[in-house]
């Protein structure tokens, strides 16, 4: 029933991102550029949310966990959150949310925590128009005393969030993509 509540809240959604990520370097595409601005959105999914600076502390003081990077307004975001979460449940890992953006659509990190997470997530990032390295999202990364071990950022090549939502069979693809990442964890 949750499952259910979850998909019609997010085919109600409107879709706002103004540009999508260009290809990423692990074949994803169409992820939601942090300062883009985006519709409001419900969901029921419950993660510990943590600062920008706890989550560079994760990378500077070695640490591990699975973090997100996302917001609640990012079409991609709705669309993936419920994917992850169930395999992180299924798995029984805790997931560490970072809100890029706040209620009124404000990016939530500085210039210079930008600059003190780049060098751990370039991987995960790519260039948006104006050539600007960008951090675009849902980012999912699997940290491991410091380094990042693996990750997924946005959907596929073929999904644009401001035109439809995934098909079953992308959703399935994304949900094993999870199903790997997590796999690693434990």
């Amino acid at each position: 029933m949750k499952k259910l509540i979850c998909i019609l809240i997010l085919s109600l959604g409107l879709c706002a991102c103004s540009k999508p990520a260009e290809k990423q370097n692990d074949g994803t595409i169409n992820a939601c550029d942090v300062t883009c601005d985006g519709d409001d959105t419900e969901d029921s999914i419950e993660l510990k949310e943590i600062s920008m600076d706890e989550a560079i502390r994760y990378f500077t003081e070695k640490k591990s966990g699975v973090l997100y990077f996302g917001f609640e307004k990012c079409p991609w975001c709705q669309e993936a959150k419920p994917i992850f979460y169930d395999v992180a449940k299924s798995y029984g890992i805790d997931i560490l949310y970072i809100k890029t953006r706040d209620d009124d659509r404000n990016l939530l990190y500085t210039d210079e925590q930008k600059e003190k997470f780049t060098p751990y997530l370039k991987d995960y990032m790519s260039n948006n128009d104006e050539g600007v390295l960008t951090l675009y999202v849902p980012l999912i990364v699997y940290i491991k005393d410091g380094v990042v071990v693996d990750g997924h950022v946005g959907t596929f090549d073929e999904h644009d969030a401001h035109e439809r939502k995934m098909t079953e069979k992308e959703k399935e693809d994304l949900k094993n993509i999870y199903i790997e990442i997590f796999k690693q964890v434990k």
